[in-house]
């Protein structure tokens, strides 16, 4: 399966998702805060004889968003297990404040520095993971949850440096999604009792290329209909059999729906390489002539463009 960074990985991990989570993750950090506050009050207006109201605020209110849904949408995140570790320590260092604060009934500067010094670190890690969260999503299509654009040309950028770096290749693959039809059983005419629209044979065409594609490899929906692969540590002719492979399973054999309903494609690739001095806008022009030469030629889904 391709790479897809830590998040969009199977189906319930959608862009909507992570904003949902965000939110409530911002709504968490505000609890916390107020929590902060009440915190620093019992401290500095009791004398420590107050213990079970010390009780009803020792436990963080972060604690309940960061032990549910979060532990598997953000697991995958250093971040966010550095974010763990730090909410226990955080706990144990207010806590022994407290305790050695009621035992002397002096205020215990260095622990209170140390206990500080966590809720500094604290709010560090959430900002860099709201930070990283949102980069996330906005390179994520909403659609079928693989890149887009945007993620795509930053891919792209990558490549050329490691390209220009170590002088191994790498490609793209431009995929134009072109008409589709539902067969009956026979497979000789349409189906008319069956409906398939376009998002979910979108959706599910991104789905399986995911499925088939090298572990190292990327897939990133551009457009409406156009897809980008992005193939590193793959020349040309590598890149031409790669994509002649793929396009036969879906075209060939059909793109399977969910439902078992089988959906013929129109499909077409153009290749290009990665140059060490070429621009984005360069590769993927290079693509879109391939895939113009593919359209003209009834013989030809699959061009790759090669440097003359």
């Amino acid at each position: 399966m391709g790479n897809t960074g830590f998040i969009m990985v199977d189906d319930f991990k959608t862009p909507d998702i992570y904003r949902r989570e965000l939110t409530r993750m911002e709504a968490a950090m505000r609890e916390q805060i107020e929590w902060l506050k009440d915190w620093h009050l019992y401290v500095f207006s009791n004398t420590g004889d107050e213990q079970e109201e010390f009780e009803n605020i020792a436990e963080f209110p972060f604690k309940a968003w960061y032990g549910g849904l979060p532990q598997e949408l953000f697991a995958e995140s250093p971040i966010f297990v550095a974010l763990g570790f730090n909410l226990e320590s955080m706990q144990t260092l207010a806590n022994q404040f407290v305790r050695v604060f009621q035992e002397s009934g002096h205020f215990p500067e260095a622990e209170y520095g140390d206990f500080m010094d966590s809720v500094s670190k604290f709010n560090d890690l959430v900002f860099k993971l709201m930070r990283e969260s949102l980069n996330q999503v906005a390179h994520v299509d909403d659609l079928t949850g693989v890149g887009n654009e945007t993620g795509m040309r930053a891919h792209i950028s990558a490549e050329r440096e490691r390209v220009r770096r170590t002088n191994q290749q790498a490609c793209v693959a431009l995929a134009e999604l072109g008409e589709y039809t539902v067969p009956d059983e026979d497979g000789l005419e349409l189906d008319p009792d069956v409906k398939v629209s376009r998002s979910e044979v979108i959706s599910r065409f991104a789905q399986t290329v995911e499925e088939m594609l090298r572990p190292y490899d990327q897939l990133y929906r551009i457009d409406n209909d156009d897809f980008v692969l992005c193939l590193p540590y793959t020349d040309t002719d590598v890149a031409n059999l790669v994509v002649n492979r793929l396009h036969a399973a879906l075209v060939g054999g059909g793109l399977g729906m969910e439902d078992g309903t089988k959906v013929e494609l129109v499909l077409r690739f153009g290749i290009a390489p990665i140059g060490a001095d070429d621009e984005v806008e360069d590769v993927m022009e290079h693509a879109r002539e391939a895939v113009e030469l593919a359209r003209a030629n009834a013989l030809l889904d699959v061009v790759a463009w090669y440097v003359s």
